[in-house]
């Protein structure tokens, strides 16, 4: 036999490898128990030394009765081939596996349990598919939604600034474009016109559907069209607490012509002991000494809660109310978008002309601040009298127009009044902004802020404020240096709301440089300012900080930072939410650079662990936002 080769006789051919390969044989007879014994000198079933093998005798190792005879106890012989070496393994054939046979199986498929429990299966199927089917639906539809955030309105993105008479006055239609066009270079798409109607002195109005002669009403007809082709938009400031006292409607009522009777608050006086006339109650002006002045045409005593020569119109009167809604219906065709109302927190008194009670706090008598003003000042009755106003503006404007009021007005009383809708927009908290001097403290700014953060700006209710650096009190240049004056004005333009300027808090630009103003300016239309996180705090005991963050990962951070102190720092900003190690400067205001050296340059990338700042002076850095939420 060939090495790697046995020819047995079911033809069986291993060649070599360690594949098994079965036969089955039956047991060989007793007779032949000897043969390897007779073939003892062949040795691993290979040829003898020197002997030849006839080929034939190969087919003798078995006798015929020993021939293969299957049967049912029949043994499994494997055989396996080893390096060139083949072997024998045997081993006894395990019982066959059968299946049912087609009779059979075609009983148990027509009994009535097996078809029934057939079609109770296949049912159930489609019954748990169809429940998990309608299951996934129930939850894609039922679960809560992730609210998108409103987009912001025209008077959200844009910094609002004033123009007086004084930057109106002698200007034609190109200085007036020319005008229009250095705002929209800073990124300033919306001016509101202050004091320009027709008065004896500001405040003192004679015709609020006219302006002051000075300016022309041609010429604020051609800024409301020229305004329009640069896609800017022009709001009206009004004052409808009052009047000038040499106003049509003052003398007409004076003199009871009607229906300009009771167009003012008018009352009858009080007899003294004496026989004397008295004010017919305690009511004082801001100005103090008693809010009622005598006017001896009436016979009567007029209300002025501010000048005697302004006189209170009488918003209990809905003629007054109307009047006031022609008014801004005139304006609004001529093409005028919204309005920022101012006083309107005195607008109705109590009817009943009641006595206020006096104040806990040490004040003369005759000062304001000695009453407590329930009967004469932030009354519920005023929310009535704006929601009709409201509604005539957003009705004419198609919902695109600002109605607005220029005075702060209280978390609390917002929330009344934007109890069922939304009455204000760009409600304010301001005043210490607007009292702001040079020696404003971090502490002051995040006194001034964070309160509005905390009760509006993270509320349900959350409304765009605006922040007014002037008002109607002194500029911002003529409370501090025009540098400081520049630095807190570029700290305001990233906080969460509309900044309120006037015209020369604006820097000039130079024709080859970008201002930091403008580079700021341009950030408030980015998503990350629209809708990211606010976050304040004080840094070094001097810096107050606020962050822009925490929108989708790829937006970049903002962190302003203005250093409130005489004297430069050296600040950690590391511990800030979100701010990584490194930090990106953007901006800063001019005097950032005073802590430089001649032709030192600024350094446009800083450690957040050590960032530099110089007295008085903001600076603007951007940030990739760190994972870690701290």
């Amino acid at each position: 036999m060939e090495s790697g080769r046995l020819d047995l006789e079911t033809n069986v051919e291993v060649n070599g490898t360690n594949k098994p390969v079965a036969a089955t044989y039956k047991s060989i007879p007793d007779g032949d128990t000897n043969w390897q014994a007779k073939e003892e000198n062949i040795g691993d079933m290979g040829k003898p030394e020197n002997e030849e093998i006839d080929d034939g005798a190969k087919e003798k190792m078995l006798s015929e009765e020993a021939k293969i005879s299957p049967k049912k106890d029949a043994s499994q012989v494997i055989f396996i081939s080893e390096n060139g070496d083949a072997k024998i393994d045997v081993a006894p054939k395990g019982p066959t596996l059968s299946g049912m046979g087609k009779e059979e199986l075609m009983k148990y498929a027509n009994d009535p349990f097996w078809i029934r429990l057939r079609w109770f299966l296949f049912i159930g199927f489609w019954l748990l598919w169809f429940a998990m089917l309608l299951g996934a639906v129930a939850i894609i539809v039922m679960a809560p939604k992730c609210t998108p955030p409103q987009p912001k309105t025209w008077w959200e993105k844009s910094p609002i600034v004033q123009l007086e008479p004084k930057d109106l006055e002698a200007k034609d239609s190109t200085s007036l474009s020319n005008l229009l066009d250095k705002l929209k270079s800073q990124h300033i798409s919306v001016v509101s016109l202050s004091n320009i109607l027709k008065s004896t002195s500001p405040g003192h109005v004679t015709d609020f559907r006219d302006v002051d002669p000075k300016i022309g009403m041609e010429n604020i007809k051609s800024l409301i069209r020229l305004a329009k082709e640069k896609d800017q938009k022009v709001l009206l400031e009004i004052d409808p607490n009052h009047s000038g006292i040499d106003h049509a409607w003052f003398n007409r009522s004076q003199n009871r012509e009607e229906p300009y009777t009771n167009y003012y608050v008018w009352a009858s006086p009080k007899t003294g002991a004496d026989g004397s006339n008295n004010p017919p109650n305690n009511w004082l002006s801001t100005y103090g000494k008693s809010a009622w002045e005598w006017s001896p045409i009436r016979g009567q005593y007029y209300l002025h809660q501010f000048d005697k020569s302004q006189p209170d119109l009488n918003f209990n009167n809905s003629l007054v109310v109307d009047e006031f809604n022609k008014i801004f219906s005139h304006w609004l065709d001529l093409g005028i978008n919204g309005f920022r109302l101012g006083f309107t927190q005195h607008l109705i008194e109590d009817p009943a002309l009641q006595d206020e009670k006096t104040s806990s706090t040490a004040a003369q008598t005759d000062e304001y601040e000695s009453l407590v003003h329930v009967h004469t000042r932030d009354r519920v009755e005023n929310a009535q009298v704006l929601r009709v106003w409201r509604e005539n503006v957003v009705n004419r404007t198609k919902e695109d127009g600002l109605f607005a009021l220029r005075d702060d007005i209280a978390s609390d009383i917002l929330a009344v009044f934007n109890e069922k809708s939304k009455l204000v927009d760009l409600p304010q908290s301001s005043m210490f902004l607007m009292h702001a001097d040079k020696g404003i403290t971090a502490k002051a700014l995040l006194d001034g802020i964070k309160p509005w953060r905390d009760h509006v700006y993270n509320s349900s209710k959350a409304s765009w404020p605006a922040w007014d650096l002037n008002g109607d009190k002194t500029a911002l240049r003529d409370r501090m240096s025009p540098a400081v004056a520049e630095s807190l004005t570029l700290m305001s333009l990233l906080l969460p709301g509309t900044p309120v300027l006037k015209l020369n808090d604006i820097p000039r630009e130079k024709e080859s440089e970008k201002t930091a103003f403008a580079t700021i300016a341009e950030k408030r239309n980015d998503e990350i300012f629209l809708n990211g996180d606010f976050h304040t705090e004080i840094v070094n005991g001097t810096v107050f900080v606020y962050t822009r963050s925490g929108l989708k990962s790829g937006l970049p951070g903002y962190l302003v930072a203005y250093q409130s102190s005489e004297h430069p720092a050296v600040i950690d900003l590391s511990g800030i939410p979100h701010v990584p190690e490194e930090v990106n400067v953007l901006a800063y205001s001019p005097n950032y650079l005073t802590e430089k050296k001649p032709g030192e340059a600024i350094e446009t990338k800083l450690f957040s662990k050590r960032v530099p700042i110089a007295p008085k002076s903001t600076l603007v850095l951007t940030f990739v936002p760190s994972k870690d939420q701290k």
